[in-house]
């Protein structure tokens, strides 16, 4: 791995999906097949793995930790070799020493040490960006959210009118992608901006 890698890495040691595999516990990244959302659910049912089942809906659940790490590898920053720091962290230089600040913080914060060291737009389009592209996956979210609660309704009343658990099989498979894909998006730090194509497409598939 390269310098800029090696810097993301540090961070990624937190900021990533894990789960806690076997009797064991053992702490597990799972990217056997892949670190997008589809992969690592097809990792999960390869292994029949669920968090917990809904108590609405009955669906055996996944719960998203905080894939930050493979969302920002889904985007155009790491694609361009920069690292988490880079942005969190930037460099400064106090008495001609330049030196990695240790005060982690949003890259809007102090745009002119990040953004800005690539990027020649003005301070306020940069930041419109960002929100910009906030809003656009905010609203994606919510909308699933929305189809999420009636889904997990519909399954209980499904129930509730005596479905067979080979009836309702398929629904709850569904519903469980559903809600995978909206949990990866909520659970992230940042999806909207470190990869917003990736995000939109998350959420509506």
């Amino acid at each position: 791995a390269g310098y800029q890698e090696m810097r993301s890495l540090v961070c990624a040691q937190c900021h990533v999906e894990y789960y806690f595999k076997g009797d064991g516990k053992y702490l597990t990244f799972p990217w056997d097949k892949g670190s997008t959302a589809d992969q690592i659910e097809a990792y999960y049912d390869s292994y029949e793995f669920s968090d917990w089942t809904h108590a609405i809906s009955k669906a055996p659940m996944l719960k998203a930790q905080h894939p930050d790490y493979e969302l920002f590898n889904a985007g155009i920053h790491s694609q361009r070799g920069v690292s988490c720091a880079d942005c969190h962290m930037p460099y400064i230089a106090e008495c001609g020493v330049k030196y990695t600040s240790h005060h982690v913080q949003s890259p809007l914060a102090s745009i002119s040490s990040t953004c800005a060291t690539c990027h020649r737009q003005s301070e306020e389009i940069l930041m419109n960006n960002v929100y910009e592209r906030q809003d656009k996956i905010a609203g994606l979210k919510n909308q699933l959210e929305n189809f999420l609660v009636e889904a997990h309704y519909e399954a209980k009343a499904a129930w509730d009118a005596g479905a067979s658990e080979e009836t309702m099989k398929e629904a709850l498979r569904l519903i469980r992608q559903a809600q995978w894909r909206w949990d990866f998006i909520a659970a992230s730090h940042g999806a909207a901006f470190h990869a917003p194509l990736e995000a939109a497409t998350v959420l509506s598939n």
